[in-house]
């Protein structure tokens, strides 16, 4: 009898040490492959990026992330009484790095001419008071900038190279930031661009005239900067520099069946715009550009029309961005194509 006794007392106890051996071992191992999880595993790799997907892949490196700071703060807070956060002073607003290249519909009492770049009808029907027209596409030869007609157009509308211009297009058009680009091509230093372009200043309560602006005709003289326009001639040279990104303004379908060499990364207009015609707050851009470029890149923008958008944007944020027109890279050996 006692011997039973003392045998089932001893099993009890072994069972008690198994079951607390248990509870301990069981929370290390959790930790342990929380801590593997995105490495060994293969499940995701939080230094691999996935450039087709990379928004995807930035959302989930963002959450591994979290996931190891939090599982940090908890072990480092067990059996502590709870501290209350300080107080953290609220950020100042972020800004745009040059904010001398955006106009917002609200401040148009600024210096400049308004230049409104929409067909003439369009500009007929009703444009800001003063405002002089010249329609973009007038300035292109097969989607290509002519730089001869926009020199004479310049001069025909009264401006000059020294004058501050503030582009004025349509939401529905990539006129305003064609016209940006090319200006910026053409050498002129004191540019600006209309945020949402007429219907945003009609909202804000622009008066809108249907009157045209009396000018006088100047002379304009352009200083061409050739750094702003990538050649065929110029992209073997360009695409053997170590501090080079290439983005992609496309959708991302059109990017998948093609695109300038495997290292390019999609960056569409709807990331960049809001409802396509308001472009978005410095904060947001800040972080798109940073997750894809370094402050000292170059950034070659490719995908017209769409790329004009994304020109703005980066040099919006001071970016060192130049542009391809048209598509002719397709037909270069560093086209990457999925379509057989």
């Amino acid at each position: 009898m006692g011997g039973s006794v003392s045998l089932s007392i001893s099993l009890e106890k072994v069972k008690a040490a198994a079951l607390l051996f248990g509870l301990i071992c069981v929370p290390i191992g959790i930790l342990a492959m929380t801590a593997m999880a995105g490495t060994e595993t293969g499940e995701f790799c939080p230094t691999c990026p996935d450039w087709t997907n990379l928004d995807g892949w930035l959302a989930q490196r963002d959450a591994y992330e979290r996931a190891q700071m939090n599982q940090q703060n908890g072990q480092q807070n067990t059996g502590q009484a709870a501290i209350p956060p300080a107080a953290v002073p609220e950020k100042a607003p972020e800004s745009y790095v040059r904010p001398d290249l955006i106009t917002m519909p609200e401040g148009l009492d600024e210096e400049g001419i308004v230049l409104d770049v929409r067909p003439e009808e369009d500009y007929l029907a009703g444009h800001i008071s003063g405002a002089r027209n010249i329609y973009w596409k007038s300035l292109q030869n097969k989607d290509i900038l002519d730089i001869s007609l926009l020199e004479k157009a310049l001069s025909e509308a009264g401006i000059d190279e020294r004058q501050r211009v503030i582009i004025c297009g349509s939401s529905d058009d990539e006129g305003g930031p064609f016209f940006f680009w090319a200006l910026s091509y053409l050498g002129h230093e004191n540019i600006s661009l209309l945020d949402g372009g007429v219907e945003a200043a009609k909202e804000a309560g622009a008066f809108l005239s249907t009157n045209p602006a009396a000018v006088e005709p100047t002379n304009y003289s352009a200083s061409i900067r050739p750094w702003m326009l990538v050649e065929p001639a110029s992209l073997k040279g360009m695409l053997d520099q170590s501090s080079l990104r290439i983005l992609d303004a496309r959708d991302f379908s059109e990017y998948g069946k093609s695109r300038l060499g495997n290292g390019s990364i999609c960056l569409s207009h709807d990331k960049i715009y809001n409802d396509g015609s308001r472009i978005k707050p410095p904060g947001t851009l800040k972080s798109l550009f940073e997750r894809r470029t370094n402050p000292d890149d170059t950034v070659i923008v490719y995908g017209t029309p769409q790329a004009y958008y994304l020109f703005y944007s980066l040099r919006l944020m001071g970016s060192n961005a130049t542009l391809i027109q048209g598509d002719w890279w397709k037909e270069t050996e560093w086209a990457v194509s999925n379509i057989s």
